[in-house]
């Protein structure tokens, strides 16, 4: 049974569960998503994580080697990002940031975390740290490296956090490594949803300058929903011991070799594009926004974000949902500064899935001034009305993964990923 004839036996032995598989369908391809979070996971990854790798994991042996498909997977991680060591056994993002925790950082030690990133997942751990916040001046939006320094040498953290989810510049890291080298601190970068735009290298690495890396599999990569550790091999040891420790010791074939697939695609030209799409996109987002009349944080953006101020007396809850109702999906934040007392209601919008999607600088221009008037518009059933028009004629012919993107025939055909496909018929890895 394949295809239409598996999804009519799905639906006459499941009822309950197709239509919750219908209705997550029917809202993804019928609305437009601005989430950065939000993307659609190739294909290719898709079709190897539903493969028969499925019924077969990967236990922990330390007198064995890994697996064929994990060495895989960890060698094109390498490769992609320049890294000493990879570590890709881990189910999600959360998990491999308390890997990193609990390997760096003792009960009580002292953190110093941009906007206070990974604080949120401390939750339920036994393990209580003292989170202080470093984060962009209220005057012109940077980072001010001097008072970062004062702050280290004060507080002399074992780890330095910068995760840039809320930031649409690119900053230089090698300040923060030199900050982190003065007070003998780990250097902690996670990537966020930048780690596609820095894959492909359209965008500066900071993996040379950082201890550990931390990043998602998925959105801006359009791989399975894994967390990936990348680390010095100094620091390797100390780090696979802790994931073992903290239950995390296999991780399905199938997940590993979509991870392995989705590294091989980016090495690809079609996703070189699709990166240099997805800051085009970015930038026509920006405009049309500003066209509007709305006011942007840290502009002009340097990667996939646009962070856009709400109107006075915009009520950001009922915005969101207004949005939602006209399918237009967005997330909405506070914009946090080094003020306490200073911080802005903002959208945080990214131009990741609709560049997925296959939309290029127009359709994005028309998405920012379609907000952006929106957000100025008493927001009544008529503007509602006029939003969810403009998205439906953007996006009613539109896949959720344009096949633009999917590598030549001949590139998926090389060796390596040869050998996963093999493995369906034969079971040879």
């Amino acid at each position: 049974m394949l295809g239409k004839n598996l999804f009519k036996q799905l639906k006459k032995f499941d009822p309950d569960l197709c239509e919750l598989l219908k209705v997550s369908f029917d809202r993804q391809i019928s609305s437009l998503s601005l989430i950065p979070t939000d993307n659609a996971a190739s294909p290719l990854s898709q079709y190897i994580k539903g493969s028969a790798l499925g019924n077969d994991n990967i236990g922990y042996n330390a007198l064995e080697h890994y697996s064929r498909v994990e060495k895989l997977a960890v060698k094109r991680a390498c490769e992609i990002f320049g890294a000493e060591h990879a570590i890709v056994r881990i189910g999600n993002l959360v998990a491999a940031a308390r890997v990193v925790l609990q390997t760096f950082a003792k009960n009580g030690d002292k953190i110093l975390s941009f906007n206070l990133r990974k604080s949120e997942h401390c939750t339920g751990e036994q393990m209580q740290y003292d989170f202080i916040k470093f984060a962009l001046e209220p005057n012109n939006f940077k980072l001010n490296f001097d008072k970062i320094k004062y702050l280290a040498l004060k507080n002399k953290p074992v780890l330095i956090i910068y995760s840039p989810v809320n930031y649409p510049h690119n900053i230089d890291c090698k300040k923060l490594r030199e900050i982190a080298d003065a007070v003998g601190a780990k250097l902690w970068i996670d990537l966020g949803q930048n780690s596609g735009l820095i894959a492909a290298k359209k965008i500066k690495s900071p993996v040379p300058y950082a201890d550990i890396a931390t990043f998602s599999a998925s959105d801006a990569l359009h791989g399975p929903q894994t967390g990936v550790i990348l680390t010095k091999k100094k620091y390797a040891d100390l780090l696979e011991q802790k994931v073992i420790d903290t239950g995390h010791a296999s991780l399905k074939k199938n997940v590993l070799a979509a991870l392995a697939i989705t590294f091989h695609e980016i090495a690809c030209e079609e996703y070189q594009n699709y990166a240099q799409q997805v800051l085009d996109n970015a930038r026509a987002l920006e405009k049309g926004l500003q066209k509007s009349g709305i006011e942007l944080i840290c502009t002009p953006t340097e990667n996939h974000l646009v962070i856009a101020k709400f109107p006075k007396n915009v009520d950001v809850k009922s915005t969101v949902q207004n949005l939602m109702q006209a399918n237009l999906l967005v997330d909405a934040e506070k914009f946090m500064t080094s003020d306490d007392k200073i911080s802005y209601p903002v959208l945080r919008l990214s131009s990741l899935d609709p560049t997925t999607r296959g939309l290029y600088e127009n359709d994005l221009l028309t998405v920012g001034l379609t907000l952006g008037e929106f957000l100025k518009s008493p927001q009544n059933s008529k503007s509602i009305k006029a939003v969810e028009m403009v998205i439906k004629e953007m996006v009613e012919n539109l896949p959720l993964f344009s096949e633009e993107w999917l590598p030549e025939e001949e590139i998926i055909q090389e060796q390596d990923s040869e050998l996963m496909i093999k493995s369906l018929i034969y079971g040879t890895i």
